[in-house]
């Protein structure tokens, strides 16, 4: 579930400035790295840009997605009604979460069918957790029961947050167990395979 997102700065100033405090932050750290595409897909183990706080401010880092499981393999994604209970999750659920901004992410369906989710000229905002793997901070997304955009898509979908939940999410321990259990907002969806789309914001 939410295996691949776009981030594209092209056109959302928003984007534009969270790429640029990125990489002001995270020069160095990500050597041949941090050639981020304007526009273009981000995939699991690649670096990319988050939100995390620091102190009371929002600011973005480079972080790579996915964190090595306890038992192999690679974790990118935690389900949301239970990453306050899993050891794996828990500290960085209390202490260590992050938002992930994109342009939309992508999903398939039984059929395999490739759907892509946006609200159109605006970022979303996914939330996430991170943990630092050998002197590396890396992030899943936490997912969510679907909303009704994705319902007959997946049975999962990713937690996203609104522009003004992102800094309680970030800032606020007590303020982020509430939004673990929000619905997230309609999405559109545009079938990728054909370019067909079926608008379901309002």
């Amino acid at each position: 579930m939410c295996g691949r997102y776009q981030f594209s700065s092209k056109e959302s100033r928003e984007m534009q400035k969270i790429l640029r405090d990125a990489e002001r932050r995270s020069r160095g750290r990500f050597p041949g790295e941090l050639n981020f595409p304007m526009a273009g897909d981000v995939a699991p183990t690649q670096v990319a840009p988050v939100l995390i706080a620091s102190g009371d401010k929002v600011v973005a880092e480079y972080q790579r997605w996915g964190i090595p499981g306890w038992r192999g393999g690679l974790m990118i994604n935690a389900r949301a009604e239970t990453v306050c209970d899993k050891p794996m999750f828990r500290r960085s659920m209390a202490a260590q979460r992050c938002v992930i901004p994109a342009s939309g992410y992508y999903e398939w369906d039984a059929g395999k069918h490739k759907y892509f989710f946006q609200v159109p000229g605006q970022p979303i905002y996914l939330a996430g957790i991170y943990d630092n793997v050998d002197g590396t901070n890396c992030y899943v997304v936490l997912t969510t029961e679907p909303n009704a955009s994705v319902q007959g898509i997946h049975d999962r979908m990713p937690l996203i947050l609104s522009h003004e939940q992102v800094r309680p999410w970030l800032t606020d321990p007590q303020a982020a167990l509430t939004l673990l259990t929000i619905v997230p907002p309609a999405l559109q969806k545009t079938c990728e395979d054909g370019q067909l789309s079926f608008a379901d914001l309002a």
